[in-house]
């Protein structure tokens, strides 16, 4: 376990990197499976007055953490809010970054298709507007539309609907726009076990939502930039044993922990 000795962060933020081993540096970037953009905090210590002022809403946040050899993005976003204040001797400067929030909430969309179009160009079009990357678009019923289709609204509305109609999900992760089935996630081809990171034995959860019935498992495990929302893996411990989707969980830079929440 001595290579996951070397913790290493970095912020890039307005033209400048904070390195962890030259600042105090913490976080706690979330991940989930809803529409909703996630929220994370990044958190610098006793920054100087002329620094924290470049450090604007609407600045691009970019948040690398790892291991020595093995660093990795685990956010990337914008500030939403700038706050600074003292605990005790320290000067804490604290960023509320989101993944793609401000046009989420604001822009506004009014638009009509022609007879014939898809669901898949509708959202592949709509997507665009966000100014992100479109990650994946792939569909559970990739609808046509034979008298062509009116949207109108905010974009984030119009987009959840269409989704919706397709039966498939929509999430923003990692500055990427991500549109797939619901039990659809992405190969890591990462084995969990003792070995390589798994902190206790998973704790199983069993809840209902929308009327379904959902288990799975509560994992932790040293900090894994590989690890996001919908991130496919497999875990061996003496309670959970197989392959299982991350639905949601968090990276936290206090104590370089990755805590999830896996279902088969």
């Amino acid at each position: 376990m001595a290579k996951y000795w070397m913790q290493k962060a970095e912020i890039l933020v307005a033209g400048k990197k904070f390195v962890k081993d030259d600042f105090e540096v913490d976080f706690l970037v979330n991940f989930d499976d809803d529409p909703e953009p996630n929220i994370s905090d990044v958190m610098i210590y006793n920054l100087s007055d002329t620094t924290i002022a470049l450090l604007k809403k609407g600045e691009n946040v970019i948040l690398n953490a790892g291991y020595e050899g093995d660093v990795g993005t685990i956010l990337l976003g914008t500030i939403d809010k700038q706050e600074t204040v003292w605990e005790g001797i320290d000067k804490v400067t604290k960023l509320t970054v989101g993944e793609g929030s401000e046009k989420w909430l604001k822009a506004y969309v009014s638009k009509s298709y022609a007879p014939g179009v898809t669901s898949k160009a509708i959202l592949a079009d709509l997507a665009g507007m966000f100014g992100m990357e479109l990650g994946e678009l792939q569909l559970v019923n990739n609808l046509t539309y034979s008298r062509g289709r009116s949207v109108s609204g905010m974009l984030q509305s119009v987009m959840r609907q269409i989704v919706g109609e397709t039966g498939s999900k929509f999430h923003i992760s990692q500055g990427k726009i991500l549109i797939r089935p619901w039990e659809a996630g992405t190969q890591t081809g990462f084995l969990l076990n003792a070995d390589t990171g798994l902190i206790e034995s998973p704790q199983p959860f069993e809840e209902e939502s929308n009327g379904k019935k959902i288990s799975g498992f509560h994992v932790r495990m040293l900090l894994n930039h590989r690890i996001t929302v919908d991130s496919i893996l497999q875990i061996q411990s003496k309670t959970a044993n197989g392959t299982f989707r991350v639905r949601k969980g968090s990276h936290s830079g206090a104590d370089f922990i990755t805590e999830v929440e896996v279902v088969v």
